[in-house]
């Protein structure tokens, strides 16, 4: 007779340290990319019509926290307003600012949190928590892959993905 299998864990139990721990990950990975474009090229555009390399940056933590300040009613502290100039110590300080204050969030969370619905933009419908925190990290990834692009477009590698 085979020994009886202790039951496994409900995935449920563990998403919210899964995501708490992959938000610190991706905040290490993404002030690696920041940090590689000189701080003389954070200007850069490969294109005209694109934003330069330190606007996109701050864009990336400003939508981050759009995102995930849904679980704070959708305020957030005035550090975290868009900054004006995009310079590297600006920006590498206000996305720093942005991760910690959206992973201060996320580890709070609950999992009754993640399925209630959260108001959304103007004129769309409302989403679950678990959209809104997908939504940042799928966000997040995209743009410090073009983050990778301004850097390649440089002459500099982007860090390796290590974390």
């Amino acid at each position: 007779m085979a020994a009886a299998a202790a039951p496994l864990a409900i995935a449920g139990e563990k998403d919210i340290p899964v995501f708490a721990a992959r938000w610190e990950k991706a905040k290490v990975f993404t002030l690696q990319v920041a940090d590689a474009m000189p701080g003389n090229a954070y200007d850069h555009k490969p294109k005209p019509e694109m934003r330069g390399y330190g606007e996109l940056i701050a864009h990336l933590g400003s939508a981050n926290v759009f995102y995930i300040s849904r679980f704070n009613k959708g305020e957030s502290p005035e550090n975290l307003v868009l900054p004006k100039v995009f310079d590297k110590e600006t920006v590498k300080k206000y996305l720093t600012d942005s991760f910690d204050f959206c992973g201060g969030l996320i580890k709070n969370l609950t999992d009754a949190d993640l399925d209630k619905s959260y108001p959304g933009r103007p004129n769309t419908p409302a989403q679950t928590g678990w959209d809104w925190v997908l939504n940042a990290f799928i966000h997040t990834s995209h743009h410090r892959g073009y983050a990778e692009v301004y850097l390649r477009d440089k002459g500099i590698t982007p860090p390796r993905y290590s974390v």
